[in-house]
């Protein structure tokens, strides 16, 4: 071969993973995920005992936002749901990729963690229906084939507002060390508290807070500029006391994520239907809506009236930031992802023996639900004996012009979101937790040792206690990976 010949294919063929793809597309949709009639009673998720639903007023959604170019398409679906296991998440992957030609590996599916929706993987004494799972399951990726069918040329940008008014590290040290549900004498740190009323009996928050609403935004490259779609991110837990029957009865509902979703789109594009905002849940897991560093509020909120508070000021941080972005058509996107295997902390002899003599004692159970703590974690204990030595794991990173967005399965702790924000090499990046599946919470090796309940032993906490340490060191080679290309 010419040696000249040989050094332009070279290059041209070492320049291929930079070179544009050609034009940008990008589509979105909202699909409604509402259980049907033949599924009620149906249980509902986000209390550690067994709820039912005979029907609803308020309908669920799951919400998608799809982009990329010839050479790579992603999305990111968020769906109303407390949590998503791995199997379900993977169905729908399957699905929408024989739908849309899709490889699985380029979708994101991740819950809102609302404490509102129906049942979806088994999580303390709620368990699915699995006729609702399949139906989700199929929903989910309807929803994915759809924003793949509305796709258009397009522009994109991003932007990072901020709102400090709504976020609180939920988790106090104490005075004392109190009793975890094993019967040791051994938490140093105390999650939710309870308002500060001077006794001294808690000192400070155990952790900080992330602020930050990172979010991506896409319109039409026509003349018109067409707003399309928007992914914001912002890192707290569901606020809760969702609206009720005008006879009290509970309602489903996507918690504020569904509010801000519905303020922000108003905002964006007044009356349009087709636009399609998104609220994804940041690193979160010891982060919530009250304030423990004062006396209890002395507003009374109805029903539905905090959840929706919380999304208008979040809306009016995001929307702010929202009007300064600058659109490009050159915004490449690339994916990259690991598949980690990571121990499971199951008990020992000693702790099934305590499991047993605690569920030996016909009291525990009233109405169908165990109902002391410690009984529910002697179940907790049980169950946890069947799992497996270690879980895979999937952690994905995409570059997305110079935004990152990186996702994890887990209640991620905020300072680990911190952390990777850090290491980022890239303008701005958001962290989506509860995607592509459930591995309860995700504390550091300290947080660990102050214990508290997202450390206590159940299906809600069950990695290794260095599992964070090995996710952050994955996800330093992923942004590594995302750099070079």
């Amino acid at each position: 071969m010419n040696r000249l010949l040989f050094i332009a294919l070279f290059l041209a063929f070492r320049g291929l993973p930079d070179a544009s793809a050609g034009p940008l597309r990008a589509g979105a949709d909202v699909t409604d995920i509402t259980p049907l009639p033949s599924h009620y009673p149906i249980s509902t998720a986000g209390s550690m005992s067994a709820t039912f639903l005979d029907g609803t007023e308020e309908r669920i959604q799951c919400r998608t936002l799809m982009l990329g170019d010839e050479k790579t398409l992603v999305s990111f679906t968020l769906v109303d749901s407390c949590l998503i296991p791995r199997e379900l998440a993977d169905s729908a992957k399957r699905i929408a990729s024989e739908k849309t030609g899709i490889p699985a590996d380029n979708f994101t599916i991740a819950a809102t963690h609302t404490h509102t929706a129906p049942t979806a993987t088994p999580a303390f004494q709620s368990n699915p229906s699995v006729s609702y799972q399949i139906y989700l399951a199929g929903r989910i990726a309807d929803s994915i084939a759809a924003a793949f069918a509305r796709l258009e040329p397009a522009e994109a940008g991003w932007a990072v507002g901020e709102n400090r008014e709504q976020v609180f590290n939920r988790r106090w040290f104490v005075t004392e060390p109190y009793s975890n549900p094993f019967g040791e004498m051994t938490d140093e740190v105390r999650m939710n508290p309870g308002y500060n009323q001077g006794d001294g009996k808690v000192s400070k928050p155990a952790g900080p807070v992330d602020p930050a609403i990172p979010l991506l935004a896409v319109r039409s490259s026509q003349d018109d500029k067409k707003p399309i779609g928007l992914l914001a991110n912002y890192a707290l837990h569901y606020v809760g006391s969702p609206p009720r029957t005008a006879d009290g009865k509970a309602q489903l509902s996507g918690d504020y994520f569904d509010r801000f979703a519905k303020v922000m789109a108003e905002r964006v594009a007044p009356g349009r239907k087709d636009y399609v905002a998104i609220l994804s849940n940041g690193t979160s897991g010891d982060i919530n809506n009250v304030n423990f560093a004062g006396p209890a509020p002395e507003k009374k909120y109805e029903p539905g009236e905090k959840m929706l508070e919380v999304a208008k000021s979040v809306a009016d941080s995001a929307y702010a930031a929202f009007a300064k972005i600058e659109y490009r058509t050159d915004f490449p996107v690339v994916i990259a992802a690991r598949e980690l295997e990571l121990g499971v902390r199951k008990p020992d002899a000693t702790d099934l023996a305590l499991a047993h003599q605690i569920l030996s004692s016909p009291e525990q159970l009233i109405n169908g639900n165990l109902k002391p703590v410690e009984a529910i974690y002697a179940r907790e204990t049980l169950q946890l004996r069947e799992y497996p030595d270690t879980v895979p794991v999937r952690l994905q990173a995409y570059r997305l012009g110079d935004l990152c967005i990186l996702t994890t399965p887990c209640e991620t702790f905020v300072e680990i979101g911190l952390e990777l924000k850090q290491l980022s090499p890239f303008g701005a990046t958001m962290v989506i937790e509860l995607a592509n599946g459930y591995n309860g919470y995700l504390p550091t090796p300290q947080q660990h040792g102050w214990g508290g309940y997202e450390t206590w032993r159940a299906k809600s906490s069950y990695l290794e206690v260095d599992a964070s340490l090995k996710m952050i060191a994955a996800f330093k080679e992923l942004l590594g990976d995302l750099a070079g290309k």
